[in-house]
């Protein structure tokens, strides 16, 4: 229900892009924020360091695609999450998507499949989890082509301020259940070690500031809401981690879903998985989604 209730209210006509020409408020940027000391837990919400002494890995930032070519922000014109094929437009790798690199184009042009020669594009593309990787019983879901659960992550480590998937980043959906009830999602990007951590420790420090935003309605006409909470017992993955709960509400659907999300950095990419349920999340498969997808480009 997760995916199929807010997927089959996406309106053609909204677009989850800024004016054009504006950057994406995502993408990785030269560090500013403070990064956490080797072997301290850094922040309230779970950051969790590597042990002193890890040396990491060179910086680089990286805004090659996987599955697309990296163009500006659209967004899937059907109501419905129809796919790339019915669209009009060459499909991408299956159940694969990339974050534009600006703003205020539409989804069109972001459904292309990349140059074969860059190594970025297909090295993040084969790291994200294949269906018999994901946690028992979970899928990729092929058809969606937008960012609608993706740029979340982003959303709640910004506080809800216009954030979007960061350039470069790849995704993937997962969903179980006969309704969709369950929807798994992870994204990897390779900012560089020193980003990647940087990213960690944004949202860890969400938490106790930030403690509710809205996405004001778009690809949903709708408003959703979005209530963070502690993550309990939150576990150390990769170089860095970091994780959040939340409960997000669309009234006018009148939908509530729970969610868990796990942030973290290893070496120099930066890994998202988040699980939502309109039950209570399956900590342990998102865990372990998490873990195998750091597992992955370790």
């Amino acid at each position: 229900m997760t995916a199929a209730a807010l997927a089959t209210a996406v309106t053609p006509s909204a677009a989850h892009a800024g004016p054009p020409g504006e950057p994406d408020s995502g993408t990785f940027a030269p560090i500013t924020a403070p990064v956490a000391p080797a072997g301290v837990n850094a922040a309230p919400a779970g950051v969790n360091a590597a042990p002193a002494g890890v040396n990491a890995a060179p910086a680089r930032v990286s805004t090659a695609s996987a599955g697309v070519q990296a163009a500006p922000a659209g967004v899937n014109a059907a109501p419905a999450r129809v796919s790339t094929a019915s669209a009009g437009v060459q499909a991408a790798p299956a159940g694969v998507r990339t974050a534009p690199a600006a703003a205020g184009v539409s989804s069109a042009t972001a459904a292309s499949v990349p140059p074969p020669d860059d190594p970025v594009a297909e090295r993040l593309t084969a790291a994200l989890l294949a269906a018999g990787e994901a946690p028992a019983g979970f899928t990729p879901q092929t058809d969606a082509v937008d960012d609608l659960f993706a740029r979340i992550p982003a959303e709640i480590a910004a506080c809800g301020t216009g954030a979007r998937v960061p350039a470069g980043t790849v995704y993937r959906e997962y969903v179980r259940g006969a309704g969709e009830e369950e929807l798994l999602v992870e994204t990897l990007a390779e900012p560089g070690a020193d980003a990647a951590r940087a990213a960690v420790t944004k949202l860890a420090g969400v938490l106790p500031a930030c403690t509710s935003f809205t996405r004001a309605a778009g690809e949903v006409p709708a408003d959703m809401g979005f209530a963070l909470s502690a993550y309990p017992l939150a576990p150390a993955i990769g170089d860095a981690s970091a994780a959040v709960s939340f409960v997000m509400t669309v009234p006018t659907l009148k939908l509530t879903v729970k969610g868990r999300l796990l942030a973290a950095a290893a070496g120099k990419t930066y890994v998202t998985v988040m699980l939502m349920s309109e039950a209570d999340p399956k900590v342990a498969d998102l865990e372990a989604a998490a873990r195998a997808a750091v597992a992955k480009v370790a």
